[in-house]
């Protein structure tokens, strides 16, 4: 059985009345939706986000003496979270401390935020690779859940301000560490 042309064209006249129809019956009206409250500004949401602060906390470092990320107001903060046994972790460690050397007399600092090992293994790693920024350890792995670092490394850009810049998941080259360095180092806060 064959269709003749003018079957094919009423059938799709019909189609288009019933989609347009269809269209119009379900379409969302302004009474019909209520209206989405604007954000709070992202200074009242601590996330680990470029944009929001930093979300605090305190470790201990190697030495046993107590960081406060809100204590270091007003210098550019580089938290980088790594393990003695992570190859991208132990590889961009060199251009961290070359970065660290350079710019530290400017504001910056490093806090390297070891997941879940001892202060032992820790603190002869730091040593044997001369890394003189401060290494914290995080042993419950906590704070690295509060910044979703599930990826090692993870490196996180704080600002003067305590404000989150620049997130970079996985290794850094030297280029990107001092590029982002550089220009937050720059800005007056």
């Amino acid at each position: 059985m064959t269709f003749s042309r003018q079957f094919w064209d009423l059938l799709l006249v019909a189609t288009l009345l019933i989609g347009s129809v269809f269209i119009w019956m379900t379409r969302a009206t302004s009474d019909a939706v209520a209206p989405i409250p604007a954000p709070p500004p992202a200074a009242a949401q601590p996330a680990p986000l470029v944009g929001h602060p930093a979300p605090e906390f305190m470790l201990t470092a190697t030495d046993g003496s107590q960081v406060a990320l809100g204590d270091l107001r007003g210098q550019v903060v580089l938290i980088n979270f790594w393990a003695t046994w992570c190859p991208p972790c132990r590889a961009e460690m060199p251009a961290i401390q070359q970065a660290y050397d350079r710019f530290r007399d400017q504001g910056f600092l490093v806090l390297a935020v070891n997941q879940q090992e001892d202060v032992a293994s820790v603190v002869k790693y730091m040593s044997d690779q001369r890394l003189t920024f401060p290494a914290l350890l995080d042993s419950n792995a906590r704070v690295s859940a509060d910044y979703q670092a599930r990826v090692l490394p993870s490196s996180f850009f704080v600002d003067r301000r305590g404000i989150i810049r620049a997130v970079y998941r996985g290794p850094m080259s030297r280029g990107m560490i001092e590029g982002t360095i550089e220009q937050l180092v720059a800005e007056t806060p």
